[in-house]
C-alpha cells in the first residue's frame, strides 16, 4: 500500500509540474491571443505571402527563412516585432506596456481597459499604416508616435515620399549624430538577447539612396561635413566601405548639395587629399571628380585673396536683375545645376567674358557660370 501510495504522489507531483510549466509557456502566448483579439476588429489583416513581401520591403527581413513565431527586427531593447501566428506587427517601445498573464490578474478593469486602449490605437493605426496604406491611420500615427522617424531611422526605408518627408521635418538634423543615424545603417544577423545585451558584431553602412533623397526633399544637410570627419576619424573596422572613400563620397555629396566651400576647406587644409582622390579616380565619383578638375581653385588665385599673387580676374562684377539675385550654375544654359544665388550687391570676380556664359567666382571662392545679360561690370 505504501507502495501504491507513493507511486500516486509521484504522478500528481508530475502532472502538476507539467500544468505548471504549460501554463508559464502559455503566458506570453496568451498575452498575443489577448491583443490579436482586440485588433481584429480594427486592422483588415493582409494574406501571409502580403505580409512576408511587405515586411520584407520595409525592413529588409525575410521572415519565411525565421522559424520562430515572434520576430524582432531590429537589436533594439524594444524592436518592431512580428508575430507570425497573428499577421501583424508590435510598433517598437510597445512591448514593456503589454501586460503579462500575471501583470493582469494584479491589475484592476479600468487600469486594464486604459492599457490596452493605447496599445491597440497604436498597434492598430500601425499596422493599417504599413499594410492597407490607410492615409487615416497615418495621421494618427505622424501625431501620436515616432514610428515613422524610426523606419527610416532603423531601417533606412526611403520609398514613401510622405514618410520619408515628415520623419526629415520632425528630426534634428542639424544635430551630426541624429543626421549620421539617418545616413549610416547597421548591419547584423545575431539574435537579439532578451536582457538587453547584444553580441552582434556587424558593421555600418552607407545609405546613398538616403542621401539621394535628402538632397532631392532638401532635408537639412548643415552637418554633412562633420559627418564625413567623424567616419574619417572613427575605426575603419566599423565601416563596411573603406573609410577614404566614404569620406570622399560624403565629400562629393557636400558638392552636390550647394556646399563646396567644405571641399575646398578640404583641399586647403590638406592638398594631400586631391592626390589621393586622383590616384583612386575619384572612386569613381563624377561629382567630385568634376569639382576638383574644374571648379577648386587654389587660395591664391580666388576672389578676395589676389594680393596673394596675381590678380586672376580680368574683371569684377556684380549682378544685374530685377529678380534680385541670379543663378550661378555648374554649367551654360539654363538647364545646368544651379550652384548658389548670387544677391543684389554681391561682389564676384569675372575669370571668363568670352561667350554668353561668363565664368565668375564669388567672394566664398565658389565658381559657377551666370549670363552674361546678369552682369554688371563694375572695374576693367
Amino acid at each position: 500500500m505504501k507502495n501504491i501510495a507513493k507511486i500516486i504522489m509521484i504522478v500528481l507531483l508530475i502532472q502538476g509540474c507539467k500544468g505548471q510549466e504549460e501554463k508559464t509557456m502559455n503566458t506570453k502566448e496568451d498575452k498575443y491571443a489577448m491583443l490579436n483579439e482586440k485588433i481584429a476588429f480594427c486592422y483588415k489583416k493582409p494574406t501571409n505571402e502580403q505580409f512576408r513581401k511587405k515586411i520584407l520591403e520595409i525592413f529588409n527581413t525575410d521572415i519565411s527563412t525565421k522559424n520562430e513565431t515572434e520576430i524582432r527586427l531590429s537589436t533594439d531593447k524594444y524592436p518592431e516585432t512580428v508575430l507570425i501566428n497573428y499577421n501583424f506587427i508590435i510598433p517598437f517601445n510597445l512591448h514593456p506596456m503589454i501586460p503579462d498573464e500575471e501583470s493582469l490578474q494584479k491589475m484592476d478593469k479600468e487600469a486594464i481597459e486604459k492599457t490596452y486602449d493605447y496599445i491597440i490605437k497604436n498597434t492598430c493605426n500601425y499596422n493599417k499604416m504599413i499594410f492597407n496604406n490607410d492615409i487615416h491611420a497615418t495621421n494618427w500615427i505622424k501625431k501620436n508616435s515616432l514610428s515613422l522617424i524610426n523606419l527610416a531611422q532603423e531601417y533606412g526605408y526611403t520609398k514613401n515620399k510622405d514618410w520619408l518627408q515628415f520623419a526629415f521635418s520632425k528630426s534634428k538634423l542639424h544635430e551630426p549624430t541624429v543626421l549620421e543615424s539617418f545616413l549610416f545603417g547597421f548591419r547584423c544577423d545575431s539574435i537579439f538577447k532578451t536582457d538587453g545585451g547584444d553580441d552582434c558584431k556587424g558593421q555600418w553602412q552607407l545609405r546613398k539612396d538616403m542621401l539621394d533623397k535628402m538632397i532631392e526633399y532638401g532635408a537639412e544637410l548643415s552637418q554633412l561635413s562633420t559627418v564625413a570627419n567623424m567616419v574619417s576619424n572613427g575605426n575603419p573596422e566599423s565601416y563596411e566601405e573603406d573609410t577614404e572613400e566614404l569620406y570622399a563620397y560624403l565629400m562629393a555629396y557636400c558638392y552636390k548639395a550647394g556646399q563646396s566651400g567644405i571641399i575646398e576647406y578640404l583641399y586647403d587644409t590638406n592638398p594631400k587629399m586631391i592626390e589621393v582622390f586622383r590616384k583612386k579616380d575619384f572612386y569613381g565619383i563624377e561629382d567630385l571628380e568634376d569639382f576638383t578638375d574644374n571648379f577648386y581653385k587654389p587660395q591664391n588665385k580666388r576672389f578676395g585673396l589676389s594680393s596673394i599673387g596675381p590678380d586672376p580676374y580680368i574683371a569684377y562684377g556684380v549682378i544685374n536683375d530685377p529678380d534680385g539675385y541670379t543663378n550661378l550654375r555648374d554649367g551654360k544654359g539654363t538647364s545646368a545645376k544651379v550652384i548658389k544665388k548670387i544677391k543684389e550687391g554681391e561682389k564676384f570676380g569675372i575669370e571668363t567674358n568670352t561667350e554668353e556664359w561668363w565664368i565668375v567666382v564669388t567672394e566664398d571662392g565658389t565658381r559657377g557660370r551666370i549670363h552674361s545679360s546678369r552682369v554688371t561690370v563694375i572695374k576693367e
